[in-house]
């Protein structure tokens, strides 16, 4: 592996990182701060690196998190000035490193759930699980990773460990708009990229197909069969790797498309109960208020396919589903025949209290450039595909659909 590589490319700052500019770093470090909030995406990187091949636990805090936010969850400017001296070591080459992020590092990374129910959760994940997914090897060295996750969750450090494991560079797109992420994908010749369906929706229509990118992951949230046909068309020479994981656990499921099995090896670790994916707890991180259970329940939601053997589709968290008038709705239903419409780019399907039905169903939507269509008509086109219960009562077009800090829609 070539020090000088470029490592880390970031389009919106003009930064790039080499791995000798990461290798000089980590060897120079005399002190060690255990709870960072990295300013941007190479100041994540350069502490997680030094996590990583110093063998130190870290507690990640978002770019974005408030000096409210971080004092709720009970931290203060104390932890953030601790530092821990470090001892001189053997010297960290780019080998040495590949390896320490392929799983052999015994440091512990503190990272904290999206908190789309309340205040964030802090999980304890270890590098070796962290890093279970990760392949090296030849063909792996020849990689252009697009970074498209927060690097501060768990999916955005797994694609970190994939990229350091076999030295590739990085190209960082999180956050940045359609025309900026395509530039980026041209411009540096990306060939592998993991992130959310969000994202992805962010690239359709289709106007030219990105025939340079070979691997294609989804994860963060469901896809249906629909939605990945979409996107073989922007990435015709792609294989295609639906991904189930959680901060909680890491990556647990692997599919070509939208129908998942329990792999060789899982047997025993994940189930289903009342419908809901349960993971044993040798699976999981470390993290509070589990207490001794030996089963965590995702509250994932699956639609079984077949029992022998057992086939399912993962439907969609269960407090993601909207009570109108007694009857539950997924959103995600919803939003796949929105986006069936012709004028439509993407929505996100919400619920509103409501003293008379519980919730109201709402919608947001995009469209695509140089279409229109009326609220009337697209509710005409629901209705003709859904129960009258499921068609939105209030739709509002808008220029781009609400995110979570990790990518997700909002479902708030």
């Amino acid at each position: 592996m070539a020090a000088e590589r470029p490592w880390l490319i970031e389009p919106r700052q003009g930064v790039t990182l080499t791995q000798e500019n990461c290798l000089d770093a980590i060897n120079a470090a005399l002190e060690f701060a255990p709870c960072y909030q990295p300013r941007n995406t190479a100041d994540a990187l350069r502490a997680v690196t030094l996590a990583i091949a110093r063998e130190q636990d870290l507690i990640l805090f978002d770019t974005d998190f408030t000096a409210d936010e971080i004092h709720g969850l009970g931290y203060s400017a104390d932890h953030f000035a601790k530092r821990v001296s470090l001892a001189r070591g053997p010297t960290i080459t780019a080998e040495s490193l590949a390896r320490l992020a392929a799983g052999a590092s015994s440091a512990r990374l503190g990272l904290f759930t999206s908190g789309s129910t309340g205040l964030p959760k802090l999980v304890w994940q270890s590098v070796t699980n962290l890093a279970r997914g990760v392949r090296t090897g030849g063909r792996h060295a020849e990689s252009v990773w697009a970074l498209a996750y927060n690097p501060t969750h768990i999916a955005g450090l797994q694609v970190i460990l994939q990229a350091l494991a076999n030295g590739c560079p990085l190209v960082d797109v999180f956050g940045l708009d359609r025309l900026a992420v395509l530039a980026a994908f041209k411009r540096h010749s990306v060939s592998h990229v993991s992130a959310t369906p969000s994202f992805y929706r962010l690239l359709l229509p289709i106007e030219r197909p990105l025939d340079r990118v070979r691997s294609v992951t989804l994860g963060g949230e469901s896809s249906d069969h629909a939605f990945l046909q979409r996107l073989r068309g922007l990435f015709p020479v792609a294989r295609f790797h639906n991904i189930y994981a959680s901060t909680e656990a890491g990556t647990l499921l692997v599919a070509e498309d939208d129908v998942f099995s329990i792999a060789p090896g899982l047997e025993g670790k994940l189930c289903l109960v009342d419908g809901r994916i349960h993971v044993h707890r040798s699976l999981l991180g470390e993290f509070g208020g589990r207490g001794q259970d030996e089963w965590y329940d995702t509250g994932d939601v699956v639609d079984v396919a077949s029992e022998a053997p057992l086939r399912f589709r993962i439907v969609a968290r269960q407090r993601d589903w909207i009570n109108v008038g007694g009857n539950k709705v997924n959103p995600r239903e919803v939003e796949g025949v929105i986006e069936e419409h012709v004028a439509v780019a993407c929505a996100r399907v919400f619920g509103r209290s409501s003293s008379v039905v519980g919730s109201l169903l709402c919608a947001e939507i995009v469209l695509r450039s140089g279409t229109t269509v009326t609220e009337p008509q697209l509710r005409e086109f629901v209705g003709s595909r859904l129960q009258p219960f499921k068609v939105p009562r209030m739709v509002r077009f808008v220029a781009e659909l609400a995110a979570t800090r990790t990518g997700k829609l909002s479902r708030s």
